[in-house]
């Protein structure tokens, strides 16, 4: 997985919105507007093709992988 920062945050935000869905869990509305505006500044970093790629590989992730992608991402 490439991209630096921005691609391991949509990675991210793609694998919690993928397990709402499996869980059948919805997303409070001050959620899903913090979401839309990571996704924005995601978006102005990420050209469309890479938005998508690295969504893609979020929603491929264990919960396991995402932990592990989320805590390198902070140290």
């Amino acid at each position: 997985m490439a991209g630096g920062a921005q691609a391991d945050a949509a990675r991210l935000l793609s694998r919690a919105d993928t397990l709402r869905e499996e869980i059948g869990a919805g997303l409070p509305p001050f959620f899903a507007r913090v979401n839309e505006e990571a996704l924005t500044a995601i978006r102005a970093q990420l050209d469309d093709d890479a938005l998508a790629e690295a969504w893609e590989e979020g929603q491929a992730l264990t919960l396991d992988e995402a932990v592990a992608l989320a805590l390198d991402s902070v140290v």
